[in-house]
This record gives structure tokens, C-alpha cells and sequence, in this order.
């Protein structure tokens, strides 16, 4: 802990440092900016009518146009490392459990998930938050796809990428300041959309014909050096060249709005696939995805950077100059529009591709900046025989080290545990921390644990089941459904189920031998997994199977004080406390 700390304090100290020289020297060219601006109009007063004169000043004109230019390379590479002092800066937040500022998620929340909002993956304090470093919202989205994907498949290639991401420390922050760099403000979908709904407009015809006006205007232009006569033929042909960039405005004017809308995503964009395209990836896992933004002909980031400055050259319109001159003279809005649709006609079904691409680098850099500040977690190591899982020292991994206690852990395949213990004593804390663990094995990420085995299996959960008033569906009716939405799954695949207190909405007996029956049930599917439960005549389900296994959670009463150890033991739990939290506070 106290190594991430000090690398987090000395890289925020390393960025500021550049941040301060930066800031010098903005000052400067601010000033320097004055002073040749001041030049362009002081000089030729001056030095009226001199050759000196108008060197200087044409040199001023330069210095100025060129400092300006200038300044904003500098003003954008200070702001790259503002980013790079805010994000570690986050991370220092990050390590104390302070999560404000964090996104939380919240949107992404299911309650009909397998999983989600059983075990808190999204919203306030949860693991959404924690972990995602995302800025895009295709990476946030991609992010919390994968957490709910439930894929078991090439986990040890996940696991390779997300070790190699983890120790590429500033290639990962740089993603994330140049993604700070975007300003969404369209979504990419309706980028996408855009794209591939669009109709083309122009005339082929205009590849050459721009071409071709052109060469006559400057022709006449030159010919009007011997003849000052043909010089009038320039009018007309300008009027034409303006006559049918007219016919055109009402759709030039349509796609330059659209154009107006996208190009500064594009524009950003095109920085992030440099920043990966670049890159040397070792992980097959990382590289496949990288190869998909080359080919032979062209690099993803040139073709996007292509595209934003065609965008930007729309904008020109916006000039009286280049509107009447450029437009009269060389078509030039049409000839834009014309290359915009050569543009898109060649990459519009490779733009969605490139977009998902960066948000699956930007989703696995989170992993990888988990991974870099969780060093003492363990990847577990996969099997396909032996126990499904087999873990030391299990913890949560939301709840800080000095509170945070681990439990060691086994269970074969297609067995269940019955967990009991009295109130307080861990028991819905615990199967989190399971389902946790197996979330984030299943996801290619290392788990709070020591050690641990793993045979994959996809998830499902029991755990907080809700009243609807607005179905009127009961509390019982509302767990009937989701139980059975559990049962039908495990009839189609193996899973790993969690159950915390089921059918508690009915009467004992009825809770007692339902309970049993359930259990019967899954086993017979072939299912794995945990029973959390207050109810004791559950645990007798051990006597009947073999595969079935009780385990508690233990409180102790000491001098009119409760207590809990929140360690795991074998067998059935001895202790209640619901009388003594009741008189204890006073209610009997």
C-alpha cells in the first residue's frame, strides 16, 4: 500500500513539475504574441513606404500566425498533463476508498441480471466504481458488458492481458488523458448511424469538374496578362461555379451541420487509435484486437484523421472568401462533400469496429490499473478437474485490508454448502465475496484471495428479491419467479448458484420443507453453489446427501457484549442473537 502511494505522490509531483514549465512558457508566447501583433500594425507606420517595412511587417505577420499555432500545441500539451495529474491524483482517492467523483454506474444496473444486483456490481460504493477508469462512455458501456457477460471462455488469455496492461503504467494514463480530450457530444451509435444511413449527393462527375474550373479560371487569368479583355470571362465563369455549388446548398448546408456535430469525436478519436496502433502488445489477446485497426492500404487513425480534417474543411463555408471564391473558382464545397462520400462509402462498416476497439482498450485499461494497485491478489489458476473452486485467504475486495476478514474455501463440483449463522454474522457478506471472486476469475481479473483453483462456471443468484406493486406480484410470488428462472437455467448448463434466505416469504414449515425440495432440485440439475439460511432443519439436507456440506459463521456473547469473527467453520451454527439485539436495544 504504501509503495502505491508513494509512486502515485511522486508522479503527480513529476506532472506538475511540467505542468508549472508549461505554464511559463504560455506566458511567454502569450507575451511574444503581443508583441509581434503589436508589430504587424506599429510597423508599417513607422517605416512607411520602405523595403524595411514591409520585410518586417510581412515577418510579423508570419511570427504571429505562427505563435498562435504554436500556443495551442503548447496549451494542449499542458492540458494532457493537468489530465495525467488528476487521474493520479483519482487513484490516491481511489486507494483510501474515497470514490466521489467515481462514476458509479447506475445505469448499468439490472435487477433481472443473473447476478448484478445481487452482489453490487453498480451504483453507489460499488465495484463499477471502484474499478472503472473509463472516461468514454463506449468504454463504460464496454466495461460493464463485460462484468455482465457471464463468459467463461479464454480466461487465461484475459488474464495474460489484463498482467501485461497492468505493468504498461503510462501507456495506460495517456489513454486516459487523451480520452479526456473528447467531448461526446453526440453518441457514437448515432455517429454510426449517420454513416450508413447516408445518401450521396454529388455527382461523380465532380472529381474532374472541379478540377477542370479551376484550370480555365486560372487560365484566364493568365491569358488576361497579354489581353486584359478575356479577363471578364472570369466573372461569368465565377457566377457559373457559384451556380452550381448553389444547386447543391441546401444538402451541402445539411451535411456540413452533421459534419459540425461529429468532427471534433473524430478528431480525438483519431489520437486514441494512434495511441493504440502504436503500441507493442505481447498478449495474443491484445494483439488480436490491435490488428484489427491496420491493413494493408491503411491504418485506422490516418483514416480517421482523414475524415475530421475533410470535416473540418466544411467550415470553410463559413468564410465570405472562400465561399464566393473558393466555391466560384474551384467547387469547393462540393468537391469536400464529394470526397466526405468517397469516405464514407469506403469505411462507413469499419467505423463501429474502430469505435468498439477503443472501448475494449479503454475497459481492459481499467482491469489493468486494478490489477497494478491490487498486486497481492492472485490470478486463480483454471482447471478443468478438481474442486470448482479451491481458495486461501478469500476476502471481498470492496472492503479495506484492516477490516477485511478471509476465510479459506473449497467446494466440488456439483455440490452445495449450507451456510448458517445468526444475524450479523457474515453469512450474505460471504457469498458475496464468492460470487464476487467468481465474476472477476470469469472476467480475466486476479481476486482478493492467497491462492486459488478454479474450474469455470457461469453464475446465478438468489439474494434480494423484491415486491412489485405495480405487477402486484408479493414478496414469496417475487422469489417464486426468480427461483425459477434459476432452476430452468441450471436444467440447460452447469452453473454456480448463490441463495441467500430463500422462500422467506412463507410460513416455517412450508419455508422448511420448500427449502429442502429446492436444494433437491438443484442437485439433481447438477448445479454448485451456497444456501445461506437461518433456518437449522435445512441443514439436515447433509444427512440425505453426500454432497451437501454444512458450514457457519459463528457470534459469541461476553460480558453483555455481542462479537463476531466472521470466520468460516464446519458445521451447523449453535448461537442466535435476535433476543438479545432485542433486549439489548431495548424493544422487550
Amino acid at each position: 500500500m504504501q509503495d502505491l502511494l508513494d509512486f502515485y505522490s511522486k508522479t503527480i509531483k513529476g506532472y506538475s513539475k511540467k505542468c508549472e514549465r508549461l505554464k511559463q512558457k504560455l506566458r511567454l508566447l502569450s507575451l511574444a504574441r503581443l508583441v509581434a501583433f503589436i508589430g504587424v500594425f506599429l510597423l508599417p507606420y513607422v517605416f512607411w513606404n520602405t523595403t524595411f517595412g514591409l520585410i518586417s511587417t510581412a515577418i510579423c505577420v508570419i511570427g504571429f500566425l505562427y505563435l498562435v499555432r504554436l500556443y495551442e500545441d503548447v496549451k494542449k500539451l499542458y492540458r494532457f498533463n493537468y489530465h495525467l495529474v488528476q487521474i493520479n491524483k483519482k487513484e490516491l482517492k481511489a486507494l483510501h476508498q474515497e470514490l466521489e467523483g467515481f462514476n458509479d454506474g447506475k445505469e448499468y444496473l439490472q435487477t433481472k441480471h443473473h447476478f448484478s444486483n445481487d452482489l453490487d456490481l453498480f451504483g453507489t460504493s460499488s465495484f463499477f466504481q471502484y474499478v472503472n477508469r473509463c472516461i468514454l462512455k463506449g468504454g463504460k458501456d464496454a466495461f460493464s458488458q463485460l462484468l455482465l457477460s457471464n463468459n467463461i471462455d479464454t480466461i487465461e488469455l484475459k488474464q495474460q492481458a489484463i498482467q501485461e496492461l497492468s505493468e504498461k503504467i503510462k501507456w495506460r494514463q495517456e489513454l486516459t488523458a487523451n480520452a479526456m480530450f473528447v467531448k461526446e457530444h453526440t453518441s457514437i451509435s448515432s455517429i454510426v448511424k449517420w454513416l450508413h444511413s447516408y445518401q450521396n449527393f454529388t455527382p461523380k462527375a465532380i472529381r474532374y469538374l472541379s478540377w477542370a474550373f479551376l484550370s480555365v479560371f486560372m487560365l484566364v487569368i493568365l491569358l488576361s496578362f497579354k489581353n486584359i479583355g478575356l479577363l471578364n470571362l472570369a466573372i461569368p465563369l465565377l457566377i457559373l461555379g457559384l451556380a452550381i455549388t448553389g444547386m447543391y446548398f441546401g444538402r451541402i448546408k445539411k451535411l456540413a451541420a452533421k459534419a459540425d456535430i461529429a468532427k471534433s469525436t473524430f478528431k480525438e478519436y483519431a489520437k486514441l487509435l494512434e495511441v493504440i496502433e502504436d503500441e507493442q502488445f505481447e498478449s495474443d489477446f491484445l494483439r488480436q484486437q490491435q490488428d484489427l485497426l491496420k491493413n494493408e492500404n491503411k491504418k485506422a487513425s490516418k483514416a480517421i484523421a482523414k475524415f475530421s480534417r475533410l470535416l473540418d474543411v466544411m467550415d470553410y463555408n463559413n468564410n465570405v472568401f472562400y465561399a464566393i471564391f473558393g466555391n466560384g473558382c474551384f467547387l469547393g464545397a462540393l468537391r469536400t462533400a464529394y470526397l466526405i462520400e468517397n469516405w464514407i462509402k469506403s469505411n462507413k462498416d469499419e467505423v463501429e469496429r474502430w469505435f468498439e476497439i477503443v472501448a475494449f482498450f479503454e475497459a481492459y485499461s481499467s482491469f489493468g490499473n486494478f490489477r497494478f494497485n491490487h498486486s497481492a491478489f492472485t490470478f486463480p489458476e483454471i482447471s478443468r478437474t478438481g474442486p470448482i473452486l479451491e481458495v486461501k485467504d478469500l476476502g471481498h475486495p470492496l472492503i479495506p485490508d484492516d477490516k477485511n476478514v478471509k476465510n479459506d474455501f473449497s467446494i466440488a463440483d456439483k455440490s452445495f454448502h449450507i451456510i448458517t449463522g445468526s444475524n450479523m454474522a457474515g453469512k450474505s457478506t460471504f457469498l458475496r465475496s464468492v460470487g464476487l471472486a467468481i465474476v472477476m476469475a470469469n472476467v480475466g481479473l486476479p481476486i482478493c484471495a492467497k491462492s486459488c483453483k478454479y474450474s469455470p462456471l457461469k453464475l446465478i443468484t438468489s439474494m434480494r428479491s423484491a415486491d412489485s406493486l405495480h405487477k402486484g406480484d408479493s414478496y414469496f410470488l417475487a422469489e417464486l419467479k426468480r427461483l425459477k428462472i434459476v432452476v430452468d437455467l441450471v436444467q440447460e448448463e452447469p452453473y454456480f448458484v448463490l441463495l441467500d434466505e430463500i422462500l422467506r416469504g412463507t410460513n416455517s414449515n412450508d419455508k422448511a420443507k420448500g427449502s429442502k425440495q429446492i436444494l433437491a432440485r438443484l442437485l439433481k440439475e447438477g448445479a454448485t453453489g451456497l444456501i445461506a439460511t437461518h433456518d437449522l432443519s435445512l441443514c439436515d439436507a447433509a444427512d440425505d446427501h453426500t454432497n451437501v456440506q454444512n458450514y457457519h459463521l459463528d457470534a459469541t456473547i461476553e460480558n453483555d457484549e455481542l462479537s463476531f469473527d466472521y470466520k468460516l467453520k464446519n458445521g451447523v451454527s449453535k448461537t442466535m442473537n435476535a433476543s438479545f439485539m432485542l433486549k439489548k436495544m431495548d424493544l422487550i
